[in-house]
């Protein structure tokens, strides 16, 4: 099994067409039709329907994406610990996430690691809770920024910021003239999440906040497309204040007003791990929160 081909089925899936992912990556879209047709002869099954408007992925391909993506995931990362284990050094860490790193104390960390490791890299992985978990068991990450309404018992964690939250709203709605906003105003409003597979802890931790008969919609996408469907007016979400402060077009953000509306973020990894570079991070991080 061709490796190219498995790259091949997941750009098309990920751009949503033949045509945009040949246009991103620079190939023919024969080219990645032919390797997505080489892959499921090779598999014995359709992976993907394609019609004017794009390709979707069918059952069978839905199933196999997800083992696709990890599999295409260990290969990368195999390829890197070669590579700098033929260098003798390691000089890049891998970092998941949660939220991306916009925030003050993202910014502030990132910017002095840098000053004191200008030649060590992060490589930062945007993800759902659980995925988090997954990629830091198979050791494709170094450590992680989570949040802890996801029990995570097999890890060692530290506490890192702790942010207010937001309501994130459509300019024209009607509740945007309010200067903040309790649960109660917003209780028959929709609210989009994201939600990665069959990771469900973000749509717990909103039933926590706003009420368990609160309506919720998940979405498998980041929170700017979250943020893009606020602002088409298809409803509302929850923003940590770093989100809130950069803003988005057609949204507004008005504080939340209740009693447990914080998102703290901790970092975390695995104890076993002897990597030198990682217990270097760890430390990096521990002693910024000590000077805080």
């Amino acid at each position: 099994m061709r490796t190219t081909n498995l790259e091949y089925f997941k750009f098309a899936v990920d751009a949503g067409s033949l045509t945009r992912a040949a246009s991103v990556h620079g190939v023919k879209v024969s080219t990645i039709s032919r390797a997505i047709d080489r892959l499921e002869d090779e598999l014995g099954v359709t992976l993907l329907e394609r019609n004017r408007t794009g390709v979707c992925l069918t059952p069978a391909g839905e199933l196999l994406f997800e083992k696709i993506t990890s599999l295409l995931h260990d290969l990368e990362r195999i390829k890197t610990t070669g590579q700098l284990l033929g260098r003798n050094g390691r000089n890049v860490i891998h970092v998941g996430s949660l939220l991306p790193p916009i925030g003050d104390r993202f910014r502030l960390a990132l910017s002095r690691w840098k000053i004191k490791h200008p030649k060590v890299r992060i490589i930062f992985h945007e993800m759902g809770a659980r995925d988090l978990l997954v990629a830091l068991s198979r050791r494709q990450l170094d450590a992680i920024f989570f949040a802890p309404f996801v029990r995570f018992d097999e890890i060692e964690s530290l506490p890192f910021c702790d942010e207010e939250l937001f309501l994130a709203l459509p300019t024209e709605h009607p509740l945007h003239h309010y200067q903040s906003l309790s649960p109660d105003k917003v209780r028959n409003e929709t609210f989009l999440i994201q939600d990665w597979g069959q990771d469900h802890s973000v749509r717990d931790r909103y039933a926590e906040i706003l009420g368990t008969d609160v309506a919720i919609e998940t979405h498998p996408v980041g929170k700017q497309c979250v943020f893009a469907l606020v602002g088409a007016g298809y409803g509302v979400t929850l923003a940590a204040r770093s989100q809130a402060e950069c803003g988005f077009p057609g949204v507004v953000f008005r504080p939340l007003a209740a009693i447990d509306a914080r998102l703290q973020i901790l970092l975390g990894w695995d104890a076993s791990c002897q990597d030198a570079m990682t217990g270097r991070f760890i430390s990096f991080i521990r002693d910024l929160d000590r000077q805080s």
